[in-house]
């Protein structure tokens, strides 16, 4: 076992891969569809990691419960056409999982995203998860629900759990679930925007150095 940790679960966007291109085109497809205005591309990654409800606010500054239904309705219809198609894993993320597993450690995935679509974009990644947890299975990140349910479906308490992410919503999921947290630098977070406790990687290969020097710690 890598030091204390007898699972690793991982955030997807910006952290397992990018969908940023099939995220982009389908909330411009959905705002077009609405009619309103297209906000700066810097500011669609942004959202990625939110929930679409929370996305459409944050876009456009409307809490209206229509709305987020409309824009969400729209968003999954042309998400449905790109998003497996388009997303990238990162390098090292495949080989990762792969020696998680030589060591004796769960390898899962909590995400915000549609279970369907991840499921089929890991698959053809050719990563086999111990667990994966969706928008469809619990109360979407920031909320905790996810990762303790991973937690309680691989049977461990949070404390043995780590937890990676690339953004304030995975960082505040993993602080309210009690598990450990290392966030990547590879999303749209920038890094002094994290907590200060919060231990940064740069990327998937850093992150496999780190735990494997805590290993032979």
């Amino acid at each position: 076992m890598t030091g204390r940790w007898s699972a690793v679960l991982f955030d997807f966007d910006y952290t397992l891969g990018d969908t940023e291109r099939g995220i982009v085109a389908s909330t411009r497809y959905a705002l077009e569809q609405m009619g309103l205005s297209q906000p700066p591309e810097g500011e669609i990654r942004r959202t990625i990691g939110m929930t679409l409800e929370r996305s459409f606010t944050a876009l456009t500054g409307s809490t209206d419960p229509a709305g987020q239904a409309e824009f969400s309705r729209l968003f999954n219809e042309k998400a449905e056409e790109v998003m497996v198609d388009s997303a990238v894993l990162y390098p090292g993320a495949r080989e990762l999982f792969d020696w998680l597993e030589t060591q004796g450690i769960a390898a899962g995935v909590v995400t915000n995203k549609n279970r369907p679509r991840i499921a089929a974009i890991l698959e053809r990644a050719g990563i086999s998860p111990a667990v994966l947890v969706s928008a469809q299975d619990a109360v979407p990140k920031p909320a905790p629900d996810g990762i303790l349910l991973a937690a309680r479906s691989l049977r461990l308490p949070p404390e043995q759990v780590l937890y990676i992410g690339d953004s304030l919503t995975d960082e505040a999921a993993a602080r309210a679930a009690g598990c450990g947290f290392i966030a990547l630098t590879t999303g749209a977070t920038l890094p002094e925007e994290f907590a200060r406790d919060t231990e940064l990687c740069e990327n998937l290969i850093a992150l496999r150095e780190r735990l494997e020097q805590e290993g032979r710690a």
